[in-house]
């Protein structure tokens, strides 16, 4: 069977990509290993978008309830360093907008599920260069042809190690807690705190008035003495005082390990890298999932014009614009995030003031943080 499109993963990155190609005309096929709509960890997992990730979603009609974030606070808990970043600084309305990761996927899946293989996962990829077409073996024995297969299938992509693409990465030797609390914060204030506990985050979530999202990243070493739940029921009064509200857990509490990861190249022959797939970074400053959203703008926006100009869709030419583009913003972004924990886990006094003093210096500049602002915010 001929399919132009096979997208291997069902998750966010990979059905809004098979949504708005199928708007443009262009038919996929998504394989998806997971054999339903809904994800476990359903009412705990958010997400933070930027502004560019919000429209992409409004644009192919998609629209979710989510909480506005219009300023972020930024201290290192153990100097003086302060960093306010606003929407007003740049007239913008919001910096960002957290959203429940399974309302989003669900939604997404929905549109999706008449083209959508569960319970299903790609088992062997042949290219045959004679036509240009890459073959497919699935793990249900059906067999398909593709002009592309597209890999959005997460970090360790099935797709990547079928086809041979080099893996680059390490770990953080970090895990990242996520839960659900009560507080008296303002519902459009996020708060970011750096400090000997581990990175501290604090959002609104759309729970309801008074109900936010903690994202807590830990080294490994300060779990040794205690499990990871006892170390945060004894810790989280640190950031309370810290933050100066009372933090009531209101869920149980998701972890994982973290990690970051590139491919140097994103395409071989017919099959393209995206999202996860292709990159992944620390979750400090909540661009992971944007990162991915964009590479599925700019990859769409080439497939759709060589579509609309009479050209294969795995025309080489459009599929090098992609990764021109994304690679090096990416990469950039993954050093960026990796500066940042080396220097806020860094307890050198010397480096803590040179970082302090840095915050306080970006804090007065407009120019800076509108800088900052307006890459964050997919710009």
């Amino acid at each position: 069977m001929n399919i132009p499109i096979i997208i291997s993963g069902g998750g966010l990155i990979g059905n809004y990509i098979s949504l708005r190609l199928r708007k443009s005309g262009i038919q996929s096929k998504i394989i998806e290993k997971s054999n339903d709509l809904h994800d476990s960890n359903s009412s705990i997992r958010t997400i933070t978008l930027n502004p560019r990730s919000i429209k992409l979603l409004q644009n192919e009609g998609i629209e979710i309830s989510s909480s506005s974030i219009k300023n972020i606070f930024a201290s290192d808990a153990d100097g003086t360093g302060r960093i306010n970043f606003s929407s007003d600084d740049i007239g913008y309305k919001e910096l960002s907008s957290v959203i429940m990761f399974n309302e989003l996927n669900a939604v997404l899946r929905k549109e999706n599920v008449s083209n959508t293989l569960f319970n299903t996962e790609i088992k062997s990829i042949n290219y045959d260069s004679a036509n240009e077409e890459t073959e497919i073996h699935l793990s249900n024995s059906t067999y398909y042809k593709s002009d592309l297969l597209i890999a959005c299938d997460g970090r360790s992509s099935n797709v990547a190690k079928l086809y041979g693409f080099k893996n680059i990465g390490h770990s953080y030797d970090q895990t990242a807690a996520t839960f659900l609390v009560n507080a008296s914060a303002k519902n459009n204030h996020a708060y970011q705190v750096f400090s000997e506990k581990g990175i501290f985050a604090l959002m609104p979530a759309p729970k309801g008035n008074n109900i936010f999202t903690v994202v807590w990243s830990l080294d490994n070493s300060l779990l040794e003495k205690y499990g990871l739940e006892d170390f945060i029921h004894k810790n989280l009064k640190y950031f309370e005082r810290k933050l100066g509200y009372r933090m009531d857990i209101q869920s149980d509490i998701l972890s994982f390990g973290l990690s970051n990861h590139y491919i140097d190249d994103y395409i071989r022959d017919s099959v393209v890298l995206l999202a996860d797939s292709a990159h992944s970074i620390h979750p400090l400053a909540g661009q992971g999932v944007n990162l991915g959203f964009a590479d599925a703008d700019v990859f769409c926006s080439q497939i759709e014009k060589a579509y609309e100009q009479g050209f294969k869709i795995n025309e080489p030419t459009y599929l090098r614009k992609y990764s021109i583009e994304r690679e090096s913003l990416n990469l950039m972004m993954l050093k960026s995030m990796d500066l940042f924990v080396n220097a806020f886990k860094n307890d050198n006094p010397y480096l803590r003031l040179i970082r302090n003093l840095g915050l306080n210096y970006v804090n007065k500049s407009k120019l800076l943080k509108a800088f900052f602002i307006e890459r964050a915010s997919g710009s």
